[in-house]
């Protein structure tokens, strides 16, 4: 299974950012923190990717500290020197629209390119954070500075009835928004249900509207009309996986209002927490929820396994989905969890039984995933392959059946490949594959793109290192190559000295 939880490591841009001058940050307000590095091999990489990340953090810093005007300076300065890169610029048009600045994210989405790898993104950006229209660049300031004193800096009192009183902005259904949070953060539900439907009134389908009012009819204890809302958002589904999370993360918060038991409470108030990725709250809450019940134990049990399982943690995730499975045997996640650390583990026999055994309790297409994989596995190639081509006809969007199908199916690479990257940026695997095609193909151009993602996403990735090795000893550079090699063998001793050049990522 893949891990979902890297999204927030892939912040900092990538290299393809041109070099901006070490001198700019002696003008700053705060000297930036850059950290050095010696004797690497990707050494321009390394001093663009670690001032870049310093200039990143102290923009976003000052955003939170309330110096809106300063922190729109710093980013605009960052988007604007930025050369082209599709990857890089969905990852700002994002984080610039979730902060209210959505002159920077337009200007983003203006210079992409607009295909299969962007346009999911694009789209799922738009229908969650957009405004029906755009303000100037002096109301976007003034309005994203309401933004950050409301959710980082306790001022939603004062800043609500600060907007109320102004006439900046006035037509903007964003502005009736913030007011709406600003209730909500305060407290007064009725005023903010109030003014978020004056928002949705101008502007009926912007996830992020639906959101917030399906939290503050949850909190008002009128918890049915908001999975009423909950079902709306639902009704034409996201497919990046980022905002997936966030419709799921809604849900699961209505779903803990909703709850009458305090473990069942705890249960959902911890998947809220975990599909926003504070894994170390929801395991507190699971904790703590253990004493309190035990007639939910096998769901709390179940989660706990899950989280500990996608975090890395394979004993303690075993014992938690092993109780919860010992407790309920129709418990999906804890199956699925046994399934996947059985298949991890080459117990593949184990995994197909746990993995039929989930296909009977969801429709959800995963288990089959697991069944296709675990009989290629036991070299049951021609049941696998069937199982591949039969869901590939009915799914195209599934990213774990995508990367699994080409264990058996190569030759679609070139195609699946860039499918999954556009709806799920944060997977390492699939640049590295990318990353890998490419050095088959002699295109070390690209292949270097694609390291710079990877390696933004995971610097310390032995499988980076090694690709690296092979596009550098490709361009001439035997001792760079040798130096990275030798960082991948001080990583991963054994897949540095086993594999073979330019071996496919996914191969064993």
């Amino acid at each position: 299974m893949l891990n979902m939880n890297k999204i927030t490591k892939i912040l900092a841009l990538s290299i393809v950012f041109s070099c901006i001058a070490v001198a700019n940050a002696e003008q700053a307000d705060v000297p930036l923190n850059v950290r050095t590095e010696k004797n690497v091999a990707n050494m321009d990489m390394v001093v663009k990717d670690n001032f870049i990340k310093a200039k990143y953090a102290s923009a976003e810093n000052r955003f939170m500290q309330g110096n809106v005007k300063t922190s729109h300076d710093d980013f605009n300065d960052l988007v604007q020197k930025a050369v082209h890169d599709d990857y890089v610029f969905l990852l700002y048009g994002i984080k610039m629209a979730e902060y209210g600045f959505f002159d920077l994210s337009d200007d983003l989405i203006d210079r992409l390119d607009i295909n299969h790898f962007t346009a999911a993104y694009v789209r799922d950006m738009k229908r969650f954070y957009y405004p029906s229209g755009m303000v100037n660049e002096n109301d976007t300031i003034y309005l994203a500075d309401a933004y950050s004193n409301i959710i980082y800096n306790n001022m939603a009192l004062e800043t609500t009835s600060e907007l109320l009183n102004s006439a900046i902005a006035e037509e903007s259904d964003y502005k009736n928004y913030l007011i709406s949070l600003g209730y909500y953060k305060s407290n007064n539900l009725p005023k903010a249900l109030k003014y978020i439907n004056n928002a949705i009134k101008e502007n009926s389908t912007n996830v992020n509207y639906l959101g917030l009012k399906a939290k503050i009819l949850a909190d008002s204890d009128k918890a049915g009309q908001a999975l009423k809302v909950v079902e709306q958002i639902k009704k034409e589904p996201f497919l990046t996986k980022d905002f997936q999370q966030k419709v799921r993360a809604i849900e699961e918060y209505v779903l803990y209002k909703n709850a009458k038991p305090g473990a069942l409470k705890d249960y959902h108030l911890a998947y809220y927490y975990h599909l926003q990725n504070k894994s170390l709250l929801a395991t507190k809450v699971l904790q703590s929820a253990i004493l309190t019940s035990k007639q939910y134990s096998p769901l709390i049990f179940s989660l706990l396994g899950r989280i500990y399982y996608e975090n890395d943690e394979p004993l303690k995730a075993e014992e938690f989905a092993t109780r919860a499975y010992k407790e309920d045997k129709k418990n999906y996640l804890a199956v699925m969890t046994l399934a996947d650390l059985s298949f991890e583990n080459r117990h593949f026999e184990d995994s197909l039984m746990y993995y039929k055994k989930a296909k009977k309790l969801t429709k959800d297409s995963l288990p089959e995933v697991g069944i296709a994989k675990s009989y290629l596995a036991l070299e049951q190639t021609e049941k696998s392959k069937k199982m591949y081509e039969k869901m590939l006809k009915k799914e195209k969007f599934n990213e774990e059946l995508l990367v699994e199908s080409l264990k058996i199916i190569p030759h679609r690479v070139d195609y699946y490949l860039p499918r999954v990257a556009s709806i799920d940026l944060s997977n390492n695997d699939i640049w590295l594959g990318l990353a890998n095609q490419a050095i088959k193909d002699g295109n070390f151009t690209m292949a270097t793109t694609y390291l710079n993602n990877s390696y933004y996403i995971d610097e310390n990735n032995f499988r980076y290192y090694y690709y690296l090795s092979l596009v550098l000893r490709a361009k001439g550079d035997v001792e760079l190559a040798n130096q990275s090699l030798l960082r991948c063998s001080s990583i991963n001793s054994d897949y540095a000295s086993v594999v073979n050049p330019g071996n496919y990522v996914y191969e064993k």
